[in-house]
């Protein structure tokens, strides 16, 4: 939470020094910049995403879940268990 809103706090200095709202500053850019800055390094003009307004998304599962089990083994010992012939009981 700490790293979350220390390169929030970097997108708001970015946004105040290039006047741009805080959301059009890249959280990836700054996130980058953080991880690579030295210390007293002066903060570049970061990465501005162009304007999407009205872009939302829904917050749905896109598919079903799947009637499958999961896969535990190794795909290699699924496929040859596939492949071996079955035995009748």
């Amino acid at each position: 939470m700490i790293i979350y809103n220390l390169v929030r706090r970097v997108m708001q200095v970015a946004a105040q020094r290039q006047n741009v709202e805080p959301a059009r500053i890249s959280f990836i850019d700054a996130w980058r910049w953080l991880r690579h800055a030295q210390p007293r390094e002066r903060l570049p003009e970061l990465q501005v995403n162009q304007e999407r307004p009205g872009r939302v998304e829904p917050r749905v599962r896109k598919r079903r879940p799947k009637e499958f089990p999961l896969m535990k083994r190794r795909r290699e010992e699924l496929r040859q268990a596939l492949l071996a012939p079955k035995v009748a009981a």
